[in-house]
């Protein structure tokens, strides 16, 4: 099985996953067994989940560098967003936006590095 066969099945797994456990959630709450304080207005400041769940998707083995780093990405640009947005620990967009030229940084270091680690292991197959 190839990697991107590998990978198609992964990401429908994991939003399928995603959207079973939402729509239990939901379920639970519309039954009163639990109480969500739901308001489709506030679904902006949650969006950011919606990466963190494609991001997982592309970090699952088997990978790719390309789809690890690309999903690391995603996850640290959804978890940038929501500190910033919602200003945790007093910290806004001004504040936090030299994160993305570190985080930039880090993935331009990275990056040679995995694949070299992907090529030595495809080599002792």
């Amino acid at each position: 099985m190839s990697i991107h066969t590998a990978y198609r099945w992964r990401q429908q797994m994991v939003w399928g996953m995603a959207l079973v456990i939402a729509g239990t959630v939901l379920l639970l709450d519309r039954a009163d067994i639990i109480e969500l304080d739901f308001n489709p207005l506030n679904f902006w400041r949650w969006w950011p989940w919606l990466l963190v769940i494609s991001g997982v998707t592309k970090i699952i083995p088997p990978t790719t560098p390309r789809y690890f780093l690309n999903g690391l990405w995603e996850i640290f640009l959804a978890g940038w967003w929501y500190v910033s947005f919602n200003h945790i620990w007093g910290l806004g967009f001004g504040e936090t936006w030299p994160a993305l030229v570190v985080a930039c940084g880090i993935g331009l270091v990275l990056r040679p590095l995995l694949e070299n680690i992907s090529a030595s292991i495809k080599e002792q197959k």
